[in-house]
């Protein structure tokens, strides 16, 4: 009341507070320690905001259709996959990455257990390589040149929201300089890389 309902107050709130910042590593064993907050559960992103991490990330859309035509069958590029207004619009990728079909509202329909069939996808299907290679936001970051500091610096802060630490990018000059290396396509491998990790993929 007393900030007249403005929700930056409340999400203030809640991101400065002890229990939101505190560390996913446990500090006990005792297995009553998440239902009490002890520590902060590690999760997977949810099936939309994994999908729209990826588009943010390399300036890509994604192509929605719903069997209901109303108000439109075709959904509009700047979408977001998290506002999508129902459960009937059709997508392989949310499908795949447990998203409930939305029959009860139940939170227990979600589904965001690991599976091979998703860690598979992200390493090798071309729908993952496709956004990577032919990114115009990334393309100036992957041109750059063999190996620059400043483009890694880059990716790790579109990726991963921080810069990478000196042994990580030690581990990508040793990369750059080895056989296994195509090119001018280190920084790719570095994108490719980054979006693999458990870093990306789980909230922490």
């Amino acid at each position: 009341m007393s900030a007249h309902y403005d929700l930056k107050h409340l999400y203030r709130l809640i991101l400065n507070s002890r229990t939101y910042q505190l560390s996913c590593i446990p500090t006990t064993p005792n297995p009553e320690a998440e239902i009490n907050f002890a520590f902060y559960p590690v999760r997977r992103l949810d099936a939309e905001v994994l999908i729209d991490a990826l588009d943010q990330i390399t300036g890509s859309t994604e192509e929605y259709s719903s069997m209901i035509p109303e108000p439109f069958t075709w959904v509009p590029e700047d979408k977001r996959s998290i506002a999508l207004p129902d459960g009937s619009i059709s997508s392989s990728f949310l499908e795949l990455y447990g998203r409930p079909p939305r029959d009860t509202g139940v939170l227990s329909e979600r589904n965001n257990h690991s599976t091979a069939a998703q860690r598979l996808h992200l390493l090798n299907s071309s729908h993952i390589q496709l956004k990577i290679v032919k990114s115009e936001k990334l393309r100036a970051l992957f041109n750059a040149g063999p190996l620059p500091k400043d483009g890694a610096a880059e990716i790790y802060l579109t990726v991963l929201s921080r810069y990478p630490t000196t042994e990580e990018l030690l581990a990508l000059r040793t990369y750059a300089n080895s056989s296994e290396a195509r090119g001018g396509q280190v920084m790719q491998d570095l994108t490719w890389a980054l979006i693999n990790s458990a870093e990306f993929l789980y909230r922490h």
